[in-house]
């Protein structure tokens, strides 16, 4: 996510410590939706995502990653597989695209009218997409937006942008990726995002 606003280093606004934490969980959730790559996606990651689960109390899904690591010989692939069932191809054709417009065009389309709105969104705040093969409507990107925002201190803006473009499709989304992930990573992850931004309404 790019800004498309000059930036002055003069004139830093002073955040508030929850916005600035809200902001980080943002991106880092928006980490948790990327194809999976060592570029990002490590040990020290894995480490931040448990104690995350710690800070909320989530027990059982902290006891679930915390086997699953214990158990894998290749934390990369594994995960690239299941991203892969899960929101790409499967042999079942039951991927969950992590696309809005899919959801809120009513024909699971990608790159349609809700892939426009939503761009608009993002430059109507002074950012866009940039350097990156999906779309902008990508839950990855919409955690990305959410994560400036909030490190901005933009409250007005998030909320909007939550109540009217993200929520309604993602409480979609997410039934059906818990329903169907087989990967305790996609399942908490999914679960936080909801809960992150849940508690935002």
């Amino acid at each position: 996510m790019h800004s498309t606003e000059s930036e002055s280093s003069e004139q830093e606004p002073e955040f508030s410590t929850e916005a600035t934490l809200l902001s980080e969980i943002y991106g880092f959730l928006a980490l948790t939706m990327r194809y999976p790559s060592s570029s990002f996606l490590d040990g020290q990651f894995l480490d931040a995502y448990e104690a995350l689960l710690q800070s909320l109390d989530w027990k059982e899904e902290y006891t679930n990653i915390q086997e699953w690591r214990a158990q894998t010989n290749d934390i990369i692939n594994d995960l690239q597989i299941e991203y892969t069932r899960l929101f790409i191809n499967t042999a079942q054709g039951k991927t969950i695209p992590p696309y809005a417009s899919v959801y809120r065009d009513g024909d699971r389309s990608i790159q349609g009218k809700t892939t426009e709105k939503i761009k608009d969104f993002y430059r109507s705040c002074g950012y866009e997409v940039t350097s990156s093969t999906e779309p902008p409507d990508h839950i990855q990107h919409e955690l990305e937006f959410l994560a400036a925002l909030a490190g901005e201190n933009r409250q007005e803006e998030e909320t909007l942008f939550l109540h009217s473009l993200f929520r309604p499709w993602f409480i979609r989304f997410s039934k059906h990726s818990i329903h169907e992930a087989r990967h305790p990573f996609y399942r908490v992850s999914i679960q936080l995002i909801d809960f992150f931004t849940k508690e935002e309404q």
